[in-house]
């Protein structure tokens, strides 16, 4: 496949003015998930315009706390590479956790009348963040980053100058596993909406099936690497993280309704 042209001539205009499609793609991730919570808390769940900004205030520091831990878990893969701690680009994963973390504890600590209702509010959510990601993912297509092993197959793309690949020395069509990312997240995302068996468990769901995808991304398709931790790449094992995260939470939910039926 031919790396689109339309996307070169995009990222030139924008240069002009100090931006470029990935920025611009993540803004726009951004917007998306805004809108996408507003729906789901006060069109299909019944929640207030007052509890609503709440959350979306939540929301906006998570979103923050999550931009420096994806910097700052970046920054350690590149260590595990090259000894050097730099904070320079981000990791999804690791911007993920440490969102979701600060979400918890400010729903947690600043909103006691939901304390126990966290897993829910995350089930409301993670559609959003779905969505978001694959915005994202298609900004990480336009700038070459996060690419994927030369391969000879159909789905090869040949980056050109100024991206990511080739400032690393590719000159060889790889897998665009940023595009495969993006395929999988709107089907993902149709699923966790609209599939009702997931209904109650739609945060749990993202975890392990986003966690087995993205393990199976970097075992045997992503081809930037960021240094090896316990001989594995690091995101390899956030992936592992993630499923055993979700199967917990799965296993808490089960065991919740479990008691209210019993109760």
């Amino acid at each position: 496949m031919k790396y689109p042209d339309f996307i070169v001539k995009i990222n030139d205009f924008l240069d002009k003015i100090n931006l470029n499609l990935y920025t611009v793609l993540l803004g726009i991730g951004i917007i998306v998930l805004i809108e996408y919570v507003i729906y789901a808390f006060e069109k299909k769940n019944g929640y207030s315009r007052v509890a609503t900004n709440k959350f979306l205030l939540f929301i906006t520091i998570s979103l923050v706390a999550a931009y420096f831990s994806a910097l700052f878990f970046d920054a350690v893969f590149h260590y595990f590479q090259t000894g050097i701690f730099k904070f320079e680009t981000i990791t999804y994963i690791g911007g993920f956790i440490g969102g979701i973390v600060v979400f918890v504890i400010l729903v947690y600590c600043f909103y006691r009348e939901e304390r126990k209702n966290i897993v829910k509010i995350l089930n409301i959510i993670i559609p959003g963040v779905v969505l978001a990601h694959a915005c994202g993912r298609l900004g990480c297509f336009t700038a070459g980053c996060c690419y994927g092993r030369p391969t000879n197959s159909i789905f090869g793309i040949y980056f050109p100058a100024g991206t990511n690949a080739y400032i690393d020395g590719l000159r060889v069509p790889v897998h665009p596993t940023q595009l495969y990312e993006v395929f999988f997240l709107i089907v993902f995302f149709f699923v966790l909406v609209y599939v009702p068996k997931v209904k109650d468990y739609k945060f749990s769901s993202y975890l392990i099936g986003y966690g087995i995808f993205r393990f199976i991304l970097e075992k045997y398709f992503r081809g930037d690497r960021r240094g090896l931790l316990f001989n594995l790449p690091p995101s390899l094992i956030l992936s592992i993280v993630m499923v055993a995260g979700g199967i917990g939470i799965l296993i808490f939910t089960l065991y919740q309704q479990k008691t209210k039926l019993e109760e």
